[in-house]
């Protein structure tokens, strides 16, 4: 027998990648598998993190610039509240002696207001001629007529200078301090018999007023705002309960009308918010989109087999 020559084996020729049995034709991957594609890095979760990181950073910005504006804002207003306290000082010490004639008053109302007298208590005032003459006047008011020209009401000058302003229609508001109600009147003064005494102070508790008023306050309680269109008679001085000598006008009004509270001045307003929150919508949106688009779909090849 003759020994048989074993055949030379030949290399196989390398399978191209396409033409493998695995998956998608890659001979490393099963078949059956899914194929995992590469994330792009606006929807990795790197990127999610450095989104949110942003957030909270604006958010902390917001919050330092609210901070700072509002400090701004206080000092400011104590500025201004300091100004005011040294000009009221000066408008009391340019107050007029007790007992000294005006000359106020002796064109409007019949002259009735030419005997006033500055700086005098109130518990006699509803005898005076002047205060009758004018609660007489305004109880006999009609909606639609007029008062006389209303001024605005400068507190200073009213201190300072309390002739020239004497028997003029101002308008005043502020904040309710203190009702007292049933003040008797003399005599009945059409359908009143008596007034209520309002005691008015500002937001800065540094100017304060008092008006009479001869419709029933209804409704209106301590820290109330109101606002009315009162007449200037003369200035009272009196003393606190803390032994404080202060000076105010006195005035006398047909009615006081509450006011709603406007907002406070404040950085973050409703424009504002209304961004913000579009903003974040529309980064979360994005967030929330990239996320769902990146998540890998399943691939698979189905082996067919005859």
């Amino acid at each position: 027998m003759s020994e048989e020559t074993p055949k030379e084996e030949k290399p196989e020729a390398a399978v191209p990648p396409h033409a493998a049995p695995g998956a998608g034709g890659h001979p490393w991957i099963p078949r059956g598998s899914r194929v995992i594609k590469p994330v792009p890095f606006f929807a990795s979760p790197e990127f999610r993190r450095i989104v949110l990181l942003i957030l909270v950073a604006l958010g902390g910005l917001a919050v330092v610039l609210q901070v700072r504006w509002n400090k701004a804002r206080y000092a400011e207003d104590l500025r201004k509240d300091e100004e005011d306290w040294k000009r009221r000082q000066e408008a009391l010490k340019a107050a007029p002696q007790p007992g000294q004639v005006t000359e106020g008053g002796v064109v409007l109302w019949d002259n009735m207001l030419a005997q006033e007298k500055d700086d005098e208590p109130l518990e006699g005032v509803v005898a005076d001629r002047g205060y009758k003459r004018l609660i007489q006047h305004l109880a006999n008011w009609k909606p639609g007529e007029s008062l006389g020209q209303v001024e605005a009401f400068d507190y200073l000058d009213l201190l300072k200078n309390p002739a020239h302003h004497r028997g003029k229609t101002v308008s005043l508001y502020g904040l309710v301090n203190k009702v007292y109600s049933n003040i008797r009147l003399e005599s009945n003064q059409g359908s009143f018999d008596c007034v209520y005494r309002l005691y008015l102070v500002d937001l800065s508790g540094t100017q304060a007023c008092i008006v009479d008023v001869l419709e029933r306050p209804d409704g209106i309680d301590e820290r109330t705002p109101v606002q009315c269109d009162g007449i200037f008679i003369r200035t009272h001085k009196y003393e606190t309960v803390k032994g404080q000598t202060a000076r105010v006008p006195f005035f006398v009004a047909r009615a006081v009308r509450k006011l709603d509270r406007g907002p406070r001045p404040t950085l973050w307003t409703k424009e504002t918010a209304i961004v913000v929150v579009g903003i974040c919508v529309m980064l979360v949106a994005v967030i929330f989109l990239t996320g769902r688009a990146s998540r890998p779909k399943p691939k698979t090849d189905e082996v067919s087999s005859k």
